[in-house]
């Protein structure tokens, strides 16, 4: 679960009753219940740790649903022999940690790329538009949708100022087309990052409900070899990108991480950064390098992660009791984060008095959770 105090507003907030005066003497006195129920629940932080963690559109026990996550890591064309051997690295290490710490099962993750001799026991199709298509027919079989698919694009993308194209070997199918063969996949969540140059044209298309999106550049006439696909899969490696410590990676933690490495890689060459990072993931169709709750971004971003869930022996030593708490908990903890989305549409008392009453909620499962 994420460390909740780093969500919330400062005590030094005009939300949280900064201002003085009589008028404000009942906002002064919420505000305090407010953060004296903050106060409790932090203390008691890494007992939650132990009984529920927030996994995205619902709270699984890993191994429940084998399949129930899947990820495609396409590359198109290289181009360059150098930047093919980059490339293929890049893939082994992002397989190689979905596989394992983050426990996608080897079968749901399918790898394509534009020269599969180059590693045939780890390439299952050629990156054309057809091998796409059937990676994801394979991914679509089954009786239950997947939870998750994390699609994962490297390589070179080209925009004429109208239409995005991904460099594929063959046809290069459009943004549309692109979109289209993804989510054909029959899957609760998406999490796409597009990491190739000119990514930022694709946000529209690619953009919708239930759909977290990630370009490695702002618009589609940012062209430049981008270096964000490389920095998003070291975020991934042993939990670099957990800001909070909480040993899982959300997929804001990934985004953040990922463009502070690259404005840190321009400055460190002395080079005009040609690749600004966006994200999108309320269907809106426009990225932010700077998802928060007045832009109406992030919420998805923040309550997704790569794992899992619940490990199922982390539960064994649990009565039914406590996981019916953990599980109330966990829905207060979705609450909590919503509703920082929604206190731009409400008056400021409302909004503090909904927060102090989910925090005091929680507080006080907390309490019969660490008895």
């Amino acid at each position: 679960m994420r460390s909740s105090a780093c969500f919330y507003s400062s005590p030094a907030d005009p939300g949280f009753g900064a201002k003085s005066g009589p008028a404000t003497a009942a906002a002064s006195r919420r505000a305090f219940g407010i953060r004296k129920a903050l106060f409790a629940f932090s203390l008691r932080l890494p007992v939650f740790l132990l009984f529920f963690l927030v996994a995205g559109p619902a709270l699984r026990v890993s191994g429940d649903e084998p399949g129930g996550r899947a990820a495609i890591l396409l590359t198109g064309v290289s181009g360059d022999q150098d930047l093919q051997a980059a490339y293929l690295e890049e893939t082994r290490k992002l397989y190689s940690i979905l596989t394992g710490t983050l426990g996608f099962a080897r079968e749901r993750v399918v790898v394509l790329f534009d020269d599969p001799q180059a590693d045939p026991g780890l390439i299952r199709y050629r990156s054309t538009r057809e091998g796409l298509e059937e990676a994801c027919l394979s991914l679509s079989t089954g009786e239950k949708k997947a939870d998750l698919v994390f699609v994962f694009i490297e390589g070179h993308g080209s925009y004429d100022g109208k239409t995005y194209k991904l460099n594929l070997v063959g046809p290069d199918p459009t943004a549309w087309e692109l979109a289209a063969i993804l989510y054909s996949i029959p899957a609760g969540r998406f999490v796409v990052v597009n990491a190739t140059s000119a990514s930022g044209g694709s946000l529209p298309a690619l953009s919708g409900e239930g759909k977290i999106v990630i370009t490695a550049t702002k618009s589609g006439s940012e062209r430049n070899r981008t270096r964000m696909g490389a920095y998003f899969v070291e975020s991934l490696e042993r939990n670099a990108a957990d800001s909070d410590k909480d040993d899982r990676i959300s997929v804001m933690e990934a985004f953040v991480f990922s463009g502070r490495k690259v404005e840190e890689h321009y400055k460190k060459e002395g080079n005009l950064q040609t690749e600004h990072a966006v994200l999108d993931d309320n269907g809106d169709g426009r990225g932010q390098s700077d998802p928060n709750p007045e832009s109406e971004e992030g919420l998805l971003a923040r309550t997704t992660f790569f794992d899992g869930g619940l490990r199922t022996d982390a539960l064994e030593a649990f009565t039914p009791e406590e996981r019916m708490l953990a599980l109330e908990a966990w829905e207060l903890e979705e609450r909590i984060e919503a509703l920082k989305y929604e206190k731009a549409a409400m008056p400021r008392s409302e909004y503090e008095k909904k927060l102090e009453e989910l925090l005091l909620k929680l507080a006080r499962i907390n309490e019969k959770l660490g008895k």
